[in-house]
Parts: structure tokens; sequence; C-alpha cells
């Protein structure tokens, strides 16, 4: 692990920066408390043909509105209620999330967490000049799931977080999608996890990327997903998860950044595949699944 922190720093910025991940250092926790103030969809731009009519369940007598990012960079469809915001990292990348009016439901992509291989490594970065990294946690590298409960989970406070169920097929095409060669590790995988959060059990779908470049002092975490209260999970996940699928970068962001979406725009057309696929009949997304 030798490599002067200028150097590391350098690279990330250069591969990274507008490739859709956040330069360091951002905390990100499974709440995604890492946007900006909530900025609401404005009903009047409610559209007549609803997006999720004829999916039944909670989302089918929901109108949904479209909310645009204050710099142009993207959209998102808000149902009455739901709130967003988005935080942008570099001329090419923001982070964003969606809120329901409790505060508990959201959904969001690409946050970030920065975790220092020793604590040595914090005064290390620190002579080089990077700042904000004195709660940065320190790790030995780690699979996305334990990545979650041992190092993003006790960021925000969150304990008691169990697996339950995982989505090998999707992390398999995550990991191909967004683990580019050259790396010394990186791993993707997509799974359910429930948690305690402020006394109440919380369930979670995350996309959660591992990485790291081999040389310097620290690797990092990528989290996508979306969650709500395990009371509420059946209604408010269906929610969540179109709003989640409905990211949609704009034409003017692409051209001005040519590679705006990056490895956001990868999770997002990857969702928004499974989505159209189960959409269409349990059949045929167990068939997708199974790569049949």
């Amino acid at each position: 692990m030798r490599l002067v922190a200028a150097v590391l720093i350098v690279s990330f910025l250069l591969i990274f920066g507008c490739a859709g991940q956040q330069a360091p250092p951002q905390q990100a926790a499974p709440s995604a408390q890492g946007a900006q103030q909530a900025i609401p969809a404005q009903p009047a731009q409610t559209q007549n043909n609803n997006p999720n009519a004829g999916t039944g369940g909670a989302t089918a007598e929901l109108q949904f509105s479209e909310w645009k990012a204050p710099d142009g960079s993207l959209t998102l469809q808000l149902p009455q209620g739901w709130s967003a915001s988005e935080r942008q990292v570099d001329t090419c990348t923001v982070s964003w999330a969606a809120r329901d009016s409790a505060g508990t439901g959201t959904a969001f992509m690409n946050n970030q967490v920065m975790v220092l291989k020793s604590e040595s490594a914090r005064q290390l970065y620190k002579s080089y000049g990077l700042t904000g990294i004195d709660s940065s946690p320190v790790a030995a590298y780690l699979q996305p799931e334990q990545a979650l409960s041992q190092v993003v989970a006790p960021l925000s406070g969150a304990t008691g977080v169990q697996v339950t169920s995982r989505d090998a097929a999707l992390g398999q095409q995550l990991s191909s999608a967004l683990c580019m060669p050259g790396l010394a590790a990186c791993n993707m995988s997509a799974f359910d996890a429930t948690f305690d959060y402020t006394g109440v059990r919380m369930h979670g779908r995350y996309f959660v990327q591992a990485y790291d470049f081999g040389e310097g002092a620290a690797w990092w975490i990528n989290l996508w997903g979306y969650e709500a209260p395990e009371a509420a999970w059946e209604k408010t996940s269906s929610i969540a998860g179109k709003i989640f699928a409905s990211a949609n970068y704009t034409s003017e962001w692409a051209s001005k950044c040519k590679t705006a979406t990056g490895a956001s725009g990868v999770i997002e057309d990857i969702v928004k595949s499974r989505q159209d696929s189960s959409e269409k009949s349990a059949a045929e997304w167990d068939k997708y699944i199974r790569g049949e």
C-alpha cells in the first residue's frame, strides 16, 4: 500500500470524477442523509398518464409529477407527498435522494463512503490537504454486505442489520458493468436487509459496491437503493422503487458531460430493465432471473 496521498487523490478524480461516482469524502448512511434540503415536486406538472397504471399495488392510484433538479441534471417522477433533493459533486456528477412526507421512506443514488485502511492514513491524507475526514471510518476491505453492516450502518446509528434476501444474478450483472479492469478489489451486490433505526425496524433494498485501487490508504463504498419502515415496506417499496427507476439524466446534462450518467446510469438502466421484465409477468421475471 505504497503511494503518495496526493497522487491517489488526483488519480481518483481523474478516473471517477465524471464517471458517476462521488469524489471523497462524503459520509453516507442507510437513511441517505447526504442530500441537501428537499424540494417538493410541482403539482402543476402532474402527468395525465400515470407511469404506474396497471401495475397494481400502492402505486396504481397515485399521480406522479416530474421533478427536475435545480441544476438541470436529472428528473425524477414523484408522487404527491414526496420531495427530492440533489447535490452536485463535480461538473458531471450528482447525488440525489427522494423522501416521503413522514421522512422515513426514501430512494437515493450515488452516496459514497471513504474508508481508511488505518488510523495513520487519516493524518497522512490531512498532511496533503484533504479535509472532512475526521469521522471517516477505519476498516480493512470488506465485501458489500459486510461493508453495509460494519461500516455504513454505524455511521447513521443503525443497528441489527440482517440480510433477508439476495439477487445473485443482478449482483453479478452489476459487477460486470461497474468493476473496471485494474482495480485491486471490486465487488457489487444486490440484496434486501432490515435494521433498527431510532426504535423502528427498517427494510431496505440496496445495490452496494465496494472497491479498492490497491495502492494508497483508502477504499470506497458506493450505496444506492431505497428503504422504508418494515411495517410499511410492501406499500412504500413499490413507490420508492418506481421513483428509483424513474431517474433520468437530461439530454442537456448528458450533452455537456457526455459521460454524465456513468455508474449511476448503469444502475438505472439495469434496474429499469429488471423492473420492466417483472411488470410483464411473474413467469417471465423468473425466467429472466434464471437466465432462461
